[in-house]
């Protein structure tokens, strides 16, 4: 009789078992799971902030522009000759009045050695002229004329030497060799270019707009991809009064100190000007402002977590910050990231900021 109630009662604490997990099954699968909304309401909508600071705003434009010297020369000929030697290269550092090119002589050599003895003669009238007017044999004015047939002779032996002897018309470096050993050269055209880099000039061109806000001595940034974000600071020198007809851009030129050789003719570099620079603003990010009911604005995070929108007053913007003249104080925290989900006073959980 024991036996049997205690299966009994074994079998009935089963079944209560059965039953209560069956229910709690029921209630588990009749539960619906939260929805993002619901989620967002109790814990805050994910977003970014930044806060608002006083600082200086620049807007810049950035022009591509081709270095040049500022004080360059070439080596040109006087006569269609061979070349025999260039004895320089590109970056040769060269001194007014070195050989930079060589052309063949032989053409040449019968109109020098006329030319040297030429001066030599007028060299030794000029000397017997100087003896008799010492002496009181000649005037004044017959010793002048034998001075200057002397230095005319000196004169044009020495350009006929620089005719085969092609030399630097400046001191600099060589930037430039456009012919070779072998190679004949077509009178009036380069030979060798030289520029002094101490100094260079950089030409970019810009639109009507453009031009209207420029001046001289107005300070720009040169860069250069070798270069990485260092800039060169430069000033404007020039600008072009008169577009180019293909173009329709002017013309302007800036020069900067190249001490340290670092800007090259040819080399193709980035200008930067800056068109507006303004002091002591209040900025902020320029993701954060939006439009609501057509009027623009910001999500202001509150002390209780809560983001309100906040009508701005904008000024100038440049590619990452807005100037904001009124609507904000320095300090206010504003959402720059997931305000597009926000709707007025909604609870917010900051993520990064």
């Amino acid at each position: 009789m024991k036996r049997t109630i205690t299966i009994v009662v074994v079998l009935g604490v089963i079944i209560l078992l059965i039953l209560a997990g069956t229910r709690q099954i029921r209630n588990l699968q009749t539960e619906a799971p939260k929805s993002i909304t619901q989620l967002q309401d109790e814990l805050g909508v994910p977003v970014r902030v930044a806060q608002a600071e006083r600082g200086t705003f620049i807007l810049s434009r950035t022009y591509l522009g081709t270095v040049e010297g500022t004080l360059q020369g070439d080596a040109i000929p006087a006569i269609m000759e061979k070349v025999v030697e260039v004895p320089v290269k590109i970056g040769d550092r060269v001194k007014k009045g070195d050989v930079v090119c060589r052309l063949d002589t032989r053409a040449a050599m019968a109109q020098y050695n006329q030319l040297k003895l030429a001066y030599e003669d007028a060299q030794l009238d000029a000397k017997r002229m100087e003896n008799l007017y010492a002496a009181g044999a000649i005037s004044k004015q017959q010793l002048e004329k034998a001075l200057l047939n002397r230095d005319i002779a000196k004169e044009n032996l020495e350009t006929s030497s620089e005719v085969v002897a092609l030399t630097a018309p400046i001191d600099g470096i060589v930037t430039e060799v456009f012919y070779r050993p072998g190679e004949t050269v077509t009178v009036g055209d380069p030979v060798v270019r030289i520029a002094n880099l101490e100094r260079v000039k950089i030409r970019f061109s810009v639109n009507f707009d453009d031009r209207k806000k420029l001046a001289k001595d107005t300070p720009v940034f040169i860069r250069y991809n070798a270069n990485g974000h260092r800039e060169i600071p430069a000033m404007i020198t020039d600008i072009g009064i008169s577009a180019d007809p293909k173009s329709r851009l002017f013309s302007v030129w800036v020069e900067a100190d190249n001490k340290d050789g670092l800007l090259q003719p040819g080399l193709l570099v980035s200008v930067r000007l800056v068109v507006i620079q303004k002091p002591d603003v209040i900025l902020i990010p320029r993701d954060a402002a939006l439009t609501r009911n057509e009027q623009i604005g910001v999500f202001v995070i509150q002390n209780e977590g809560r983001a309100v929108f906040t009508p701005i007053k904008p000024g100038a913007e440049n590619p990452t910050e807005i100037e904001v003249i009124s609507g904000l104080q320095p300090g206010q925290i504003v959402v720059v990231y997931g305000q597009n989900n926000l709707s007025d006073g909604q609870l917010v959980k900051i993520i990064e900021s």
